[in-house]
């Protein structure tokens, strides 16, 4: 079976890691346990994870394939711990919210490295440090991230992730992919984690009004950087996602309320930062960033 390598235990970690467990040899990277065993709860059905559980310290070769679904703001540390322990031609592949500027990473890998990111939106909670709630199903995205990586994209699409994901796609643009993602970020992260309330609350039409100003300078700013969104997809985007997920909570959401760091750096402080590099203003995303991140202070 072929060996791929999960850096951490978050609740997509877990869930990708029940997934290609059928099939590959699944190794989760932790902090500093081995020890401790790894389950998915299903409904009111809970398993143990297919999996084997190492740390960086312990690891005795270097690693051909590495997932790193780490929280954004945790990206450049994990990869900067990572990337010695990868083999000269791995395949990386980053899963995370909001945006990070890939380019500083891929710089610091050698040329056959390949850098993949993987969008998803399935759901996932952890109940327990090592459990994780299955909330449920949904499309998960591979694209290329740099010219390692489009060379190599379909043979890894196909060897890792088109028989155990569905809905799934390999998809030409991942940056693009990336933007609508942190479209759907932007409309429900940062108000869901104020209000602390379920995804589909914010159908309410109370809150139509935020959800529009946001994607709208989430939409222009886009522009500025040269990806063309439409605001009334966005919108339908989000609000589709809304649906899907009507009882989930968050990632966010469930950050505040355990008192975490959140990503809004990453999601609304991204739109904010990249605003003023135009020299324009985004100024609701602007506001509810500055009111995610007193909250995290108090």
């Amino acid at each position: 079976m072929s060996e791929i390598y999960i850096l951490g235990c978050g609740a997509i970690g877990l869930l990708l890691a029940e997934r290609l467990a059928h099939h590959h040899t699944v190794v989760l990277i932790t902090r500093d346990s081995t020890d401790t065993e790894y389950f998915l709860t299903r409904g009111k059905i809970q398993h143990r994870l297919n999996v084997q559980v190492t740390t960086l310290k312990q690891l005795n070769k270097k690693i051909q394939t590495c997932i790193v679904p780490v929280k954004a703001y945790q990206l450049e540390q994990a990869c900067k711990e990572i990337i010695p322990h990868l083999s000269h031609d791995a395949d990386i592949i980053l899963s995370h919210n909001g945006m990070h500027d890939l380019s500083e990473i891929s710089a610091k890998l050698a040329s056959k490295q390949a850098l993949f990111f993987l969008s998803t939106s399935m759901g996932g909670m952890k109940s327990a440090p090592n459990t994780v709630i299955f909330k449920g199903p949904g499309l998960t995205q591979l694209g290329a991230c740099n010219l390692a990586a489009q060379l190599t994209l379909n043979d890894v699409y196909q060897k890792w992730f088109s028989q155990r994901f569905d809905p799934i796609e390999m998809v030409d643009d991942i940056n693009v992919i990336r933007w609508q993602k942190l479209c759907v970020n932007i409309a429900i992260n940062p108000l869901s984690a104020i209000k602390q309330c379920p995804n589909g609350a914010l159908r309410a039409p109370k809150y139509a009004s935020d959800v529009l100003d946001l994607l709208n300078e989430a939409c222009f700013i886009a522009h500025l950087e040269g990806v063309q969104l439409k605001l009334n997809e966005e919108l339908a985007r989000a609000y589709n996602v809304m649906t899907l997920t009507a009882k989930n909570t968050s990632s966010m959401a469930q950050d505040i309320k355990l008192k975490r760091r959140s990503e809004i750096d990453a999601i609304c402080g991204f739109i904010s930062l990249t605003a003023q590099k135009h020299g324009r203003h985004a100024d609701i995303n602007d506001r509810l960033w500055r009111q995610i991140k007193l909250i995290e202070q108090t």
